[in-house]
């Protein structure tokens, strides 16, 4: 009966709010039948994606690594024997007393001289070249005179243009072994400007075992073998010079360390207020002005 009268009243309940409202409706707002749930459809799993492809790395190119420099040379000692008439490095013994000896000592610098300056050693004193051997005398056995010697690399003598280095003359190129004192050369003043003169003095001197030289090149193509003491026509000194630096107003392209094979050096001194002169197209100083 209750079933029945609620019928009726869900009738007429939908009767009066119109008939759009629907009967299902009518029984959901009065409870008597649940709605069925709305059914959403799953959203789709995207499918996963792929991993980005790694960039390929470039090949790594190879940075050469220069060369490092030979290392410099440990100065070198040696004991020496000489009697009277001997002569080791710059040094000839003449003379041998019980606390002293006498003798010539030829220099080769800052000049090269075939004549020897007489000198007189007690014991501790010392000879030397100018430049590379030093002989010490240590003590006198009878006869016998005996010198430490020691001769150091790293300070080779500075007469040091290589056999074949061409100067530049009024007169053209010419080798500076084949220059003499009184030669026409051209040297620059202190504005750079190339003028003439004559040289006043050259130097020459034998080549010490394992001597080394610079291997000077510039942009342009000029290049000069020149030992690393000499001086430069700026103030420096040609070991100074390192690759990139600007000299006589080019770019230095190389400035390398290499054995010396050549029997002598060489050296000139220009007259002029600079002393400088060209070697190989390369203005430089002289040694022989110090």
């Amino acid at each position: 009966m209750a079933i029945i009268l609620t019928l009726a009243f869900g009738l007429a309940f939908g009767f009066y709010f119109g008939y759009d409202y629907g009967w299902e409706r009518a029984i959901f707002e009065f409870g008597i039948k649940s709605a069925p749930p709305s059914v959403v459809p799953p959203e789709p799993t995207p499918a996963p994606m792929p991993p980005p492809a790694p960039s390929p790395r470039p090949t790594p190119v190879p940075v050469p690594i220069p060369p490092s420099p030979p290392p410099e040379p440990e100065p070198a000692y040696e004991e020496v024997s000489l009697l009277e008439g001997d002569r080791e490095g710059s040094l000839l013994v003449e003379k041998i007393y019980p606390d002293h000896v006498t003798g010539l000592n030829f220099m080769e610098y800052p000049i090269a001289r075939e004549e020897g300056f007489p000198i007189t050693l007690a014991i501790g004193e010392s000879a030397s070249n100018g430049c590379t051997v030093t002989m010490t005398l240590i003590r006198i056995e009878g006869t016998k005179a005996i010198f430490s010697k020691t001769t150091d690399l790293n300070r080779p003598c500075p007469i040091c243009l290589s056999e074949g280095t061409l100067i530049d003359t009024p007169d053209g190129l010419h080798p500076v072994e084949d220059l003499k004192k009184g030669d026409a050369v051209w040297t620059a003043d202190s504005f750079g400007v190339r003028i003439p003169a004559i040289i006043i003095e050259k130097g020459e001197t034998l080549a010490p075992r394992g001597h080394f030289m610079i291997r000077l090149v510039l942009e342009g193509g000029r290049e000069l073998l020149v030992s690393p003491g000499h001086p430069t026509a700026d103030g420096r000194r040609i070991a100074d010079l390192k690759q990139g630096d600007i000299y006589d107003h080019s770019r230095i392209i190389g400035a390398e360390r290499v054995s010396y094979e050549g029997d002598r050096t060489y050296d000139i001194l220009s007259s002029g207020e600079t002393g400088f002169y060209f070697a190989n197209g390369i203005l430089i100083g002289s040694t022989l002005s110090q």
